[in-house]
């Protein structure tokens, strides 16, 4: 009888340990919070909205904001940012429960630690000039993100032009 329990030791399948399971699906679930997170706008509406629901979020939504624009290796802001950036401020003034996401980019040129650098330069630089109009800093979130997400292509000088900015999101 022995050999017969030795056999079967044997043969004996082994299944997957827990963390075989677990780790795709932890994976896929920072994934999808990264994606939500991230890209707020692309998440799916309500289906069934309100007219009243509706009619508040087009009045408190913020109108296009534009894109502020920098020199190759500055984070300065020129006359025409600051207008933008005034009607931005008096924008967030007009809807006080707006929240503004203020994101850095750079081009392609130089290295990825400077690029980040200069990138977040950028956004405090935004950041700041809004504080100076009376927007309140809690309402303000974002960073740099170097040459990551390009706006155009990097193959060109219109294109670096196009990726050394800096975007406004409007959040609710």
């Amino acid at each position: 009888m022995a050999d017969r329990v030795k056999v079967y030791e044997e043969t004996k399948k082994k299944g997957l340990p827990i963390w075989a399971w677990l780790l795709p699906l932890l994976l896929l679930l920072a994934l999808l919070v990264y994606f939500l997170t991230r890209h707020p706008a692309t998440a799916a509406a309500p289906a069934a909205a309100t007219p009243a629901a509706t009619a508040s979020a087009s009045a408190s939504a913020l109108p296009d904001l534009g894109t502020v624009h920098f020199a190759t290796n500055q984070a300065t802001l020129t006359p025409e940012d600051e207008s933008i950036l005034h009607k931005a401020a008096d924008a967030m003034k007009d809807n006080p429960a707006i929240h503004l996401r203020v994101e850095g980019y750079t081009d392609s040129t130089g290295t990825d630690p400077h690029n980040f650098s200069l990138s977040q330069q950028r956004a405090l630089a935004v950041a700041s000039f809004l504080k100076a109009q009376g927007i309140d800093g809690s309402r303000l979130t974002g960073g740099g993100f170097g040459p990551d997400n390009p706006a155009n292509t990097n193959g060109t000088a219109a294109g670096k032009a196009d990726n050394r900015r800096v975007e406004l999101f409007s959040q609710q």
